[in-house]
């Protein structure tokens, strides 16, 4: 418990939470001082003003804090001070008799600590009202002291602000914000990190939109096989370049180099590997009104079409993406795919606010690990002797989830990962957390799906279940690599807010769970990869779910 709350201290914003508790005490000393004070005029006008003092603080907090273009959006951090002065100022006006004064009481006082907790979990800092360029430089300070693995990502920060400060120069003389938007982009994607994000707030504006759209729609879409050629995928019917045709040249260029060219519009490609996948889709985007594609057809003969630009509101490289990355809108999920062979889909490790924050304190979840149970069970009385895990469109939440369905898996007691913390360049463990030794379901054989789209503790949840001896994780690529705790907001100038993770978590050896390093290899990859080539690119994109059909195959084989 200790460990936590240090952990916590160390990936909050300890001034906000510092003086969040002293108007705390301020209240309970007011409620006091109320309960002993003599019934006086002059007693009670001295406690009146001492009600409106945290309000004025308050105040203050706002101008020096809050003040500027996102204080709505930044007030929200800072409830557990405001809210409270609010209340205090009220206290005089309460007219009420003794009894319903104690209820009234208590319930300030746990709206307070709610307050505290819900207000615990940020490091917001404002820069707004700063100039482009100060804001930008203040904001590569504040990430090089905060954002938890500088050091392990080799992080250029001197670097970072030479190449963007010429962008924002160019903004601020030009007043073309793109520029500074472009600089903030290209800062948030150096790291290569899935935590990291660029957005805006006061306003629908979406620079990764806006560089999608900057991608065209030919036809066509590109996919990298296992033998290393490109094919086209997603075509439409019009155009002479079929689906599984081999691309050897866009726009002249040879398709390798040319893959390698393309600038992403997002940071989803946290490893090298993850990217190039990604950048495939995208060249299919580049050109102008036409693009130049020279492919070899199913004759073996090399041609080249010239492709024309087809209307519409999304790229095809997004649908194709989504396709191939089995992203779609679905939830959480238990059926029996065959009559031995269960199926469980975990799209997020989040049961609700109460018990996973309890959970995040405690280090076990509960109601997680009884609701896996309960479906598991039903699953087990219909037959299941193998399970599919498939976790490929898994957005994360809480680790404490990916433990609790791991322990139903294991007879062993095991360790998962730590909660750190972080002095200046140096980090350290405060405190371990284990996968619990339930083991109800030990005897399953158990394939799990993972895939790119696969991040945080869908990442841990991949990597915990992989050290079973009765799972397997396959995938046609590793999940996306990262794992530390998100709750950093940085608000800029221009509408604009770059989030980054806070929380330090640790593997056994003390570094840096899951999250690539300045390689770019990943930490956390699959046992086995499930093949990827021209039969299985066309399944794919003909609708077919090819990698549940090989899953079950899997299972069926062995």
């Amino acid at each position: 418990m200790i460990g936590t709350i240090q952990h916590i201290l160390d990936s909050t914003d300890v001034l906000t939470i510092a003086i969040s508790l002293f108007v705390l005490v301020y209240l309970i000393a007011l409620i006091i001082i109320r309960g002993k004070m003599k019934n006086s005029e002059k007693s009670a006008k001295v406690w009146t003003v001492l009600c409106f003092v945290p309000i004025v603080f308050s105040a203050v907090h706002f101008v020096v804090f809050a003040l500027g273009s996102a204080f709505i959006y930044i007030m929200p951090s800072y409830i557990s001070i405001y809210i409270p002065s609010v209340l205090m100022a009220f206290f005089p006006l309460l007219k009420i008799k003794k009894p319903v004064r104690i209820i009234t009481n208590i319930a300030c006082i746990i709206i307070c600590l709610v307050l505290i907790v819900l207000s615990a979990s940020n490091k917001v800092v404002n820069y707004t009202r700063k100039s482009m360029s100060d804001a930008y430089l203040s904001l590569c300070d504040y990430l090089e002291e905060n954002y938890v693995l500088s050091e392990w990502k080799k992080t250029d920060y001197e670097k970072l602000k030479a190449d963007g400060l010429g962008l924002i120069h160019e903004a601020e003389k030009t007043g073309d914000t793109d520029k500074y938007y472009e600089a903030l982009h290209k800062l948030v994607a150096s790291f290569n990190d899935g935590h990291m994000g660029l957005s805006f707030y006061a306003t629908e504006y979406s620079y990764e939109l806006e560089n999608i759209l900057k991608f065209s729609d030919y036809g066509i879409s590109l996919l990298t096989l296992d033998n290393g050629d490109t094919i086209a995928v997603n075509t439409i019917d019009d155009i002479e370049i079929k689906a599984g045709d081999v691309i050897t040249k866009w726009n002249g260029v040879p398709v390798d180099e040319a893959i390698e060219s393309v600038s992403l519009p997002f940071t989803l490609g946290t490893t090298i590997e993850n990217e190039r996948i990604q950048k495939a889709f995208f060249l299919a985007g580049v050109g102008g009104d036409t693009a130049e594609v020279t492919y070899i057809n199913s004759d073996g003969a090399e041609s080249t079409a010239i492709l024309n630009r087809i209307d519409g509101n999304i790229p095809r490289a997004i649908s194709s993406f989504a396709i191939f990355t089995c992203s779609r809108n679905e939830d959480y999920d238990y059926r029996m795919l065959s009559d031995t062979i269960g199926y469980l889909r975990v799209t997020a490790e989040t049961i609700n606010f109460f018990s996973d924050t309890i959970s995040y304190v405690t280090g076990d979840h509960v109601t997680a690990r009884e609701m896996f149970r309960k479906d598991l069970r039903e699953l087990k009385n219909k037959g299941m002797t193998k399970l599919v895990i498939d976790i490929r469109n898994n957005a994360g939440g809480y680790e404490e989830v990916a433990t609790a369905l791991t322990s139903l898996f294991t007879e062993e007691k095991m360790y998962a990962f730590s909660l750190g913390v972080k002095n200046g360049k140096e980090t350290r463990s405060v405190e371990d957390r284990y996968v619990l030794a339930d083991g109800e379901f030990s005897d399953l054989e158990i394939l799990v799906l993972t895939g790119m789209r696969c991040g945080s503790a869908g990442d841990g949840l991949s990597l915990y279940l992989s050290r079973l001896p009765n799972v397997t994780v396959a995938g046609l690529t590793n999940p996306s690599g990262i794992s530390q705790e998100t709750g950093g907001y940085v608000y800029m100038p221009e509408n604009a807010v770059v989030s980054f993770p806070v929380g330090l978590v640790l593997d056994e050896d003390g570094n840096p769970n899951i999250d690539v390093d300045h390689t770019r290899q990943s930490r956390n990859p699959v046992d086995i990869k499930i093949p990827l080539d021209k039969d299985a690119a066309l399944k794919i994109f003909d609708g077919e779910d090819y990698e549940l059909e090989w899953a079950v195959d899997y299972l069926n084989q062995n």
